[in-house]
C-alpha cells in the first residue's frame, strides 16, 4: 500500500458547505494505493475518471480513497467533500 502520485492539482473550489479538489492526474500504481486529500474531513463524491478500460473500485475512509483494482490506473478529475 503506497500513496498514489497527483500532479496538477487544481485550485479548491468553495461551493456553499462543499469543497472541490481535483487534479489532472491522479496514479495509483497497484490495487491498495491511497490518495489522502488534505483540505477535506469528509468524501461525499467521487468524480474520476480512468484512462483506460480496466474495472475498477474504491473504499473511503474520511478523507482517504483506496483503489481496488486488479492493477494500477491513473485518472483525471477530483473529489467533492466537507
Amino acid at each position: 500500500m503506497a500513496a498514489a502520485t497527483v500532479t496538477g492539482r487544481q485550485q479548491n473550489v468553495v461551493m456553499g458547505s462543499l469543497r472541490r479538489i481535483g487534479a489532472s492526474s491522479i496514479v495509483f500504481a497497484s490495487n491498495g494505493d491511497t490518495w489522502t486529500i488534505p483540505g477535506l474531513k469528509v468524501i461525499k463524491q467521487i468524480d474520476l475518471t480512468s484512462t483506460t478500460g480496466v474495472a475498477y473500485g474504491f473504499t473511503i475512509a474520511g478523507n482517504v480513497i483506496t483503489l481496488a483494482s486488479a492493477g494500477g490506473l491513473t485518472f483525471g478529475g477530483g473529489v467533492l467533500g466537507t
